[in-house]
């Protein structure tokens, strides 16, 4: 009898687990802002000259090299003054239509570089502007930025 109960038990848990958004999630909070993915996906800090920057991190489907998998490079900028635009510098590059995640709404535009396609989209919050760069396939794997799992992301990005 014992055991059957603790099989029940057991079998609520694994159920309520997998029903949960929450159960198995990475959660990293950089000092500037947090972001939230399913366990699937790896989130890092983005280093430049060896230092990481509280305002950048990869997100990466399938593992923690951004050059070996699908990935989102999400950056903050509180001074949207800061950032520069792109979209100039593709010969290919192509406006797709908005995207809704959460409360926000994120334009963007399609380009390739060194024959990978990528994505960049940009979200207004308050006086700050999010930039998602996107790689959208790489070692074999696909992402779109449609995706519900990416919409999740967007949708958990919050300033500090």
């Amino acid at each position: 009898m014992k055991l059957t109960k603790f099989i029940a038990l057991m079998l609520i848990v694994v159920i309520s687990c997998s029903a949960l958004v929450s159960c198995g999630d990475n959660e990293l909070d950089t000092g500037v802002f947090s972001v939230k993915t399913s366990s699937d996906w790896e989130i890092v800090k983005r280093k430049v000259d060896g230092k990481e920057k509280d305002d950048q991190v990869y997100v990466i489907k399938g593992g923690e090299d951004n050059n070996s998998y699908p990935s989102i490079l999400i950056s903050y900028f509180s001074d949207p003054s800061q950032y520069k635009d792109e979209k100039s510098f593709y010969k290919d590059a192509k406006d797709v239509s908005d995207i809704t995640a959460g409360s926000r709404t994120w334009e963007g535009y399609t380009y390739s570089l060194f024959g990978s396609s990528e994505a960049c989209f940009t979200a207004k919050e308050g006086s700050g502007l999010w930039v998602c760069k996107f790689t959208l396939e790489k070692g074999g794997e696909k992402i779109s930025v449609s995706d519900g799992d990416v919409k999740d992301i967007l949708s958990s990005l919050k300033v500090k």
